[in-house]
């Protein structure tokens, strides 16, 4: 996959992972997803595809708002509203995701169910046997989330 498109996709991915976590409308989280598949999926840089001539609202999957914060980011190098996103969002929320095991779908449970912030808290949690309290949790579950936060932040420290 060409190289700044790898980028852009990854700026929509960790938006999409950010608005899910947050309990946004899944038509936006879901918007997000496609837009990075389908910018995965090109073949050529999307550079190339405008110097050609080529509207971004041609290709599937993105439209009018992903057009622009793709350009922005082709330009820029950043995007705004992922900034604007972080700003409004524990930063430890999204390490979570860093964790083996821990999707969207779970890090917003954690966070909104146990109120868990950052790795510190997910291992204290973990330590303590409340996590295999949410659905779909378990104690295996759970020691594997335990020895990957364990690892994670003693590479952190270390």
């Amino acid at each position: 996959m060409p190289e700044r498109n790898a980028a852009v996709a990854a700026v929509f991915d960790e938006i999409a992972d950010i608005l899910e976590i947050q309990g946004a409308n899944p038509f936006r989280v879901i918007a997000y997803r496609n837009g990075s598949a389908a910018i995965r999926d090109l073949g050529t840089e999307l550079d190339v595809l405008i110097g050609q001539g080529t509207q971004l609202t041609d290709i599937p999957g993105i439209g009018e708002d992903l057009s622009k914060k793709i350009r922005e980011i082709l330009d820029t190098g950043s995007c705004e509203y992922l900034a604007r996103l972080h700003q409004d969002f524990p930063k430890g929320v999204t390490e979570m995701l860093k964790i083996p095991g821990l999707g969207p779908r779970r890090v917003s449970m954690l966070y909104h169910q146990l109120h868990i912030h950052d790795l510190a808290a997910l291992q204290a949690a973990a330590q303590e046997g409340r996590l295999r309290a949410l659905p779909g949790f378990g104690a295996k579950t759970e020691q594997k989330i335990l020895t990957a936060v364990q690892a994670r932040l003693a590479r952190q420290h270390g």
